[in-house]
């Protein structure tokens, strides 16, 4: 199974967003669309940026560095979606949807645009710029697969 382009999903959000929340949003999504849209902004930004906590050296370089692995072999994502990243601002439920787009898109040129090493993940460790593509992709996939459907 082949990863969607985070790019165009990207894309794809902004021509999506006057459909209604629950056709964009994973079943069972205990955020609302903004409030995922910020999220996924948070991961890609500081995935350039740096993450506010990482989990221990020993995590990463084994459960989470298989997790990776698995997840860019599957070309899907698992994972808890109301999992908030350590450390990072709170989600504001009533930021404006364009608002939390317009960040989004902004975190994905600031990513696309990076050419140096990224700062580790997390969970995952050490990614290079296409596996960060890939799970950010993943990512956004899973938390809004109403996108990724076409």
């Amino acid at each position: 199974m082949s990863s969607p382009d985070l790019v165009q999903l990207v894309e794809r959000l902004h021509q999506d967003l006057g459909r209604p929340e629950r056709e964009l949003l994973a079943p069972g999504s205990s955020w609302n669309l903004s409030q995922t849209l910020q999220h996924c902004a948070q991961t890609v930004r500081y995935s350039v940026t740096g993450y506010p906590a990482l989990r221990p050296a020993l995590f990463r370089a084994t459960a989470g560095a298989l997790a990776k692995r698995v997840f860019l072999r599957r070309g899907a994502m698992k994972h808890p979606l109301g999992a908030e990243i350590d450390g990072a601002p709170p989600l504001d439920p009533a930021l404006p949807v364009t608002e939390a787009a317009a960040g989004l898109a902004d975190a994905v040129a600031l990513f696309t645009g990076h050419t140096t090493e990224h700062a580790p993940h997390p969970a995952y460790g050490r990614c290079s710029h296409d596996e960060f593509a890939r799970l950010h992709a993943m990512h956004l996939a899973e938390h809004l697969p109403g996108l990724a459907g076409g």
